[in-house]
């Protein structure tokens, strides 16, 4: 769900893979259960390639590759395997729909729980885009005599809202839950400014501007509500634009996060740029603080969905819920790609060219 940050911050090397009989014989401890007394796993394959990059659209799992995409349901079954021939893919995700698009590409793509895909045609080539959880899609793109645009389409792909840039660079965009709404961040001369558009209007209805940090991601959270996200700040707005909470990361340095639809965000924080996290923070949609946790060993990822936050170790993955208890584990994960967790609080964790579901 976050291209930019990701290729700030993507973690080098290729782990090794384990395999997917080690996986099913693995402990998962939640209030004394074991691997012994869980629901079967599901399986899924697919070809190992060192680029996979791996999203959960709805309860399905998809796979994005220079060579293509892969989707598979919920249980497993493949719904597609497609040369799509985007060159290093990037996929944002909400609810059972997921954009994806490449930066060398003029066309995008909407990707659904149940296998359809429907192309979008850009005006220019990809900056970035992103789903709300009623399959809607924006895209940020290129465009010669500007300095971008933004595109808004229906699930259908029909468009149905453009805003052209002449003077500011569009940095991100993001559709409300409701489709009603455009938020589109740009940056304009050293700083940042959010306008918020109606799908009806031309004009922006309302904004914010900042001092001269960069933020790169601006995200709808439940009721409306903005949160805008920099490197060393996070912003939370009301669905007025009025600031309601504002959090400096001093002495910090975010090395990962992800947002729930629930409306909460967790943060994996550190004492140094390099090296490994030292704490994990929760926050609910105005800022207030939900739980936080010290931390041994590196985060590898994280991952949120309904009340459930997944967070890969080196050498585990553990579940959490939004106060940060811990809700379930599986031990001897060293070889784990990914760790993607469900609404229902189940997890797809990958390891080479396999995937299984982990119920805790």
């Amino acid at each position: 769900m976050k291209p930019v940050f990701k290729r700030t911050l993507r973690f080098l090397g290729i782990l090794f893979i384990l395999g997917l009989a080690a996986l099913a014989v693995v402990g998962i401890v939640q209030s004394g259960k074991t691997a012994e007394n869980t629901e079967s796993a599901s399986t899924f394959s697919f070809d190992p390639y060192s680029e996979n990059r791996f999203t959960a659209v709805g309860r399905g799992l998809l796979v994005s590759a220079d060579s293509g995409l892969t989707l598979f349901d919920g249980e497993g079954k493949l719904l597609f395997s497609d040369a799509i021939g985007f060159a290093e893919p990037l996929t944002f995700t909400r609810g059972k729909s997921a954009a994806v698009w490449s930066q060398e590409s003029s066309t995008a793509l909407l990707v659904k729980e149940d296998g359809e895909k429907v192309e979008i045609g850009l005006p220019g080539s990809a900056i970035t885009g992103k789903v709300n959880a009623q399959g809607w899609g924006v895209f940020l793109a290129r465009e010669g005599g500007s300095k971008g645009v933004a595109l808004a389409v229906k699930p259908d792909g029909e468009p149905v809202y453009r805003v052209r840039l002449g003077s500011s660079y569009p940095l991100d965009a993001d559709l409300s839950p409701d489709s009603g709404e455009l938020a589109l961040l740009t940056l304009q001369g050293a700083g940042c400014h959010l306008g918020i558009y109606s799908l009806n209007q031309e004009t922006e209805l309302r904004g914010w501007t900042g001092g001269e940090e960069v933020y790169f991601e601006a995200e709808y959270l439940s009721g409306n509500a903005i949160l805008l996200l920099s490197t060393d700040r996070l912003v939370f707005l009301d669905n007025k634009c009025q600031t309601v909470q504002e959090i400096p990361l001093t002495e910090k340095y975010l090395k990962d996060y992800a947002v729930s639809e629930e409306g909460f965000i967790v943060l994996a924080l550190g004492r140094h740029r390099n090296g490994s996290a030292a704490r994990l923070l929760t926050l609910d949609q105005n800022g207030r603080e939900l739980g936080t946790l010290e931390v041994q060993g590196e985060v590898q990822g994280l991952s949120a969905g309904g009340r459930w936050i997944s967070v890969l170790y080196q050498d585990r993955l553990v579940l959490y819920d939004p106060a940060l208890q811990q809700k379930g584990s599986l031990e001897n994960a060293s070889g784990v790609q990914a760790a993607l967790v469900r609404e229902d609080g189940s997890a797809i964790v990958v390891a080479g060219g396999n995937a299984t579901i982990f119920h805790p």
